[in-house]
């Protein structure tokens, strides 16, 4: 998955109040190119930016989709599934959006569905993808780029609950790389599990602790959850004396979700974009 970030312009607006006073506002502006493979694969994707005039529903920031992709949004115990039926249709039916309820309106459906009894489907209020909230997507045709255009937000804080409640979440700031980034800035204090799609399944890793692995010389503070065994992560290295692989520090690219499982406290993800 092909992800590209330019910041186009930081715009500063003044306007005199008094003439001892002035107000400023400003604005960065960019935009991510993310291609969604077709043949029906599942992708993991995160809107990045805030969209036009401070929208985040799903027709205004997923505008490259031609029709028929589903989108699947964890509620935290299962997924909202959506399926879209292209520009127009359902709003041209006077319907609340393009939307409609992937399950038809059964067991795990979306609240607020509308049944439409001339096409048998429910139709859906139009889904929302906030900064820092990841979700699936799958495209049944040939693969598609999707540009996310807006505002980058420079401070967000996402909740991170305790008890191994899932999450499914994304960095708020338009930055990939490394999860121990400094702008991305995760609040880990230890025990917590990361868990990367990878296009056909996870990598998991488990956070022991700042220090403790990089400590003992090994290349970040995470472990292979899966101890090394099928599905695990590449390039793990084995440490013997504590029966675990080290791995690479988790990395994900700009627009992209994962899991976080906290079996501690409640905590709380803060991020404040800083730029050189």
């Amino acid at each position: 998955m092909k992800k590209t970030l330019l910041i186009a312009a930081a715009a500063l607006a003044a306007s005199v109040i008094s003439s001892q006073a002035q107000v400023y506002s400003q604005n960065i502006v960019g935009y991510v190119n993310t291609a969604i493979p077709g043949g029906n694969q599942l992708t993991m994707i995160a809107n990045p930016l805030t969209g036009p005039n401070g929208t985040n529903g799903a027709t205004q920031v997923l505008t490259g989709l031609a029709g028929g992709e589903n989108l699947f949004i964890w509620n935290g115990a299962g997924y909202y599934a959506y399926s879209f039926n292209g520009a127009g249709v359902g709003t041209g039916l006077g319907f609340p959006s393009d939307w409609t309820d992937l399950n038809g309106g059964i067991a795990g459906s979306i609240p607020g569905d509308v049944y439409d009894s001339n096409n048998q489907v429910y139709w859906t209020q139009p889904p929302q993808l906030k900064q820092g909230q990841g979700a699936f997507i799958q495209n049944g045709a040939t693969t598609e780029t999707n540009t996310f255009v807006g505002t980058v937000v420079l401070s967000n804080t996402v909740p991170i609950a305790g008890g191994n409640q899932l999450i499914l979440v994304a960095s708020s700031v338009p930055i990939g790389g490394s999860l121990q980034n400094t702008n991305i800035n995760l609040p880990f204090t230890g025990g917590e599990n990361i868990f990367i799609w990878n296009g056909h399944g996870y990598y998991a890793y488990s956070f022991n602790g700042t220090g403790v692995g990089t400590g003992l010389g090994f290349p970040s503070d995470y472990t292979d959850l899966n101890g090394g065994i099928a599905g695990s992560i590449p390039g793990d290295v084995y440490d013997s004396n504590n029966q675990v692989y080290w791995t690479q520090p988790p990395s994900v690219n700009v627009g992209v979700g994962f899991f976080i499982q906290n079996g501690g406290s409640p905590e709380s993800w803060q991020q404040n974009l800083v730029i050189p």
